[in-house]
């Protein structure tokens, strides 16, 4: 219907898998990459799971399609058989056609099938799409399917592909040999907010066949919030909102037709479909908890995959752009002065009002945008701040360094420690938070924005505030989401009000939490062999063993880069690898402040 007025080749926002549409998220990249590797390498289970929406089925439609000719595969799709029934179909869709109803001469069948596709040099490929289905006795049916193998290696290489009740039924006791057969495991997650944009995007674009710019950025913001960034109710909320655009004869999806949109699919008041509903009062509490174990668990996922720089878009891929076109800090060209206790993070955490009459007690943003601050005069910003307002400020300026929006303050919860509320925060965003002890040499070294505790000499209690830039000994200090209110002070200077750790914020491109070490995950050990050889340790083998030559690889870069020589992969030493291959995004203290180095 809005095909004319947008000048779309097709509906961009179908619902059904669609290649011509794919795009292929950070993970989507990494589950791809498993499934790539599994062909190659042809043992054990793997198993890749995703909530309703997630990109699934469209995900299996491509790596069939891009199989080599020497491999057979499989697909099944609906695996709610019986036993005899499952069996026979994946015969069928082997090209086998048989007249058995017994399990084991179809087995047999199947197994005489395989032997000839092995001695062809053919590689044979079974992938069970919503293998949640799967009953007990057929996921063990599958397991005896995977024991068909010669002296030398396995006839058949088996993905299960489901929601995660998948991975609840292969955690049972029942099922524990099944469970120690799986290789690879992978979960999709749902996009993050850059990732959503970019989708979008992306499909508007190849349903135009050119570059458009059809959604302004609060209708992101809008569909990001209702959609949770799963691709399926993307898509539903986009396809409603270019309709109701279309009603409206506008060119363009605003926030306002956005809202619409979203009012329309869900009623006022009424939550999503499929989203348990939640007491208010209890959000916090359920925020914490969720999170918390989020950190704690590592997301078992990621093969050898071409990293995906997660914060451009499509419409900017091609476009390099400058640090101050990524990550801009507008120059003041006028002077405010403001009040201290209207400054944001002030005890009235209400937005910053401009004052001209009363100059009692008062400071000047843009002249200290650029002429280093006073100790009194900083002592009388920090004074302001309030401790609760101050450290929501202080994400959101780190945040908006990432190219990413304002956190929702009612989705953080004020009860818990400021390094629990930090590091919540970041994996709100798919970024990790790391806490830097009292050194100011390795915050220059990480060249990272970074949140900074400083201490109120009125109470001695704390207020958060965004280092934002650094050069030549001078920082800036950042109040708020779009970096207007900011000053520069002389390091010296700032030193004697720092109280407790820096918090760095940082994109952890492996999305491996865990320290990566002998004993690891293969998916972990060989997603920090990628990392390796991406800077230059191209002798690196691709195998999933941190061996001694892997160790002595990390310690030389530990070496070169001034870190602690463990020999072992954690947070500090992948920030270094992750920034040294290039592989992501990141907002630079030394681009941000406008100098090239400090």
């Amino acid at each position: 219907m809005y095909n004319k007025h947008f000048r779309f080749r097709e509906k961009p926002f179908k619902l059904v898998p669609n290649p011509d549409f794919l795009y292929l998220s950070k993970i989507h990249e990494i589950a791809l990459a498993h499934l790539t590797y599994a062909v190659e390498e042809g043992d054990g289970f793997v198993v890749i799971t995703g909530e309703v929406g997630t990109g699934k089925t469209t995900l299996c439609r491509i790596f069939l399609e891009k199989l080599d000719e020497n491999v057979e595969s499989a697909y099944i799709f609906n695996p709610k058989l019986d036993s005899v029934e499952l069996l026979t179909a994946i015969c069928n869709e082997f090209g086998m056609r048989t007249e058995q109803t017994s399990l084991k001469k179809l087995l047999d069948e199947l197994n005489g099938y395989l032997i000839t596709q092995s001695k062809a040099h053919r590689k044979v490929i079974l992938l069970i799409d919503e293998a949640q289905n799967l009953s007990i006795e057929n996921l063990e049916m599958v397991r005896m399917i995977s024991n068909l193998e010669t002296t030398r290696h396995k006839l058949i290489q088996i993905i299960l592909v489901g929601q995660p009740e998948l991975g609840d039924k292969l955690d049972s006791y029942e099922l524990r040999q099944l469970s120690q057969r799986i290789s690879l495991s992978t979960h999709l997650t749902p996009l993050d907010y850059t990732e959503t944009v970019g989708y979008i995007r992306h499909r508007l674009n190849i349903a135009a066949q050119r570059q458009v710019d059809l959604f302004t950025p609060g209708a992101f913001r809008l569909i990001y919030k209702y959609s949770s960034g799963i691709p399926r109710n993307i898509n539903i909320a986009c396809d409603r909102a270019l309709l109701n655009a279309y009603g409206l004869g506008s060119d363009r999806v605003n926030a306002t037709i956005a809202q619409m949109a979203v009012d329309e699919l869900i009623g006022r008041g009424r939550q999503l479909p499929g989203r348990p509903k939640v007491n208010p009062k209890k959000l916090a509490a359920v925020a914490l908890s969720v999170f918390i174990v989020a950190g704690l668990v590592s997301f078992v996922f990621h093969k050898e995959a071409s990293f995906r720089h997660p914060s451009v878009s499509p419409s900017t891929a091609h476009q390099p752009a400058s640090a101050s076109t990524k990550f801009p800090i507008e120059p003041h060209t006028s002077i405010k002065t403001y009040k201290i206790k209207d400054y944001p993070g002030a005890d009235t955490p209400s937005a910053v009002e401009s004052s001209t009459a009363d100059h009692t007690e008062t400071w000047t943003a843009g002249a200290l945008a650029h002429t280093p601050a006073t100790a009194s005069e900083l002592s009388a910003i920090i004074n302001a701040l309030a401790h609760q307002t101050s450290r929501l400020n202080a994400v959101a300026s780190i945040l908006a360094c990432w190219g990413q929006p304002a956190p929702v303050a009612a989705q953080l919860p004020n009860s818990v420690s400021d390094e629990e509320y930090f590091d919540i925060a970041a994996h709100q965003y798919g970024l990790r938070m790391y806490a830097v002890i009292s050194d100011w040499a390795m915050i220059k070294k990480m060249n990272l924005p970074a949140i900074v505790a400083l201490r109120k000499g009125v109470s001695g209690s704390v207020a958060f505030v965004s280092l934002v830039g650094w050069r030549q000994g001078h920082v800036q200090l950042a109040f708020d989401s779009d970096h207007r209110n900011r000053i520069q002070v002389r390091l010296e200077a700032l030193l004697p009000f720092l109280e407790g750790p820096m918090y760095v914020y940082w994109n952890n491109a492996t999305q491996y939490d865990e320290l990566i070490t002998h004993g690891s995950t293969d998916s972990a050990i060989l997603a920090a062999k990628q990392l390796l050889r991406q800077v230059g340790y191209a002798d690196i083998d691709f195998e999933p063993i941190f061996d001694d030559a892997t160790r002595q690889a990390v310690l030389d870069f530990q070496i070169r880069h001034h870190l602690e020589p463990d020999g072992l992969i954690g947070p500090l030493t992948k920030i270094f690898l992750i920034d040294a291959a290039d592989i992501v995004d990141t907002p630079k203290l030394t681009d941000l402040y406008g100098g090239s180095g400090a």
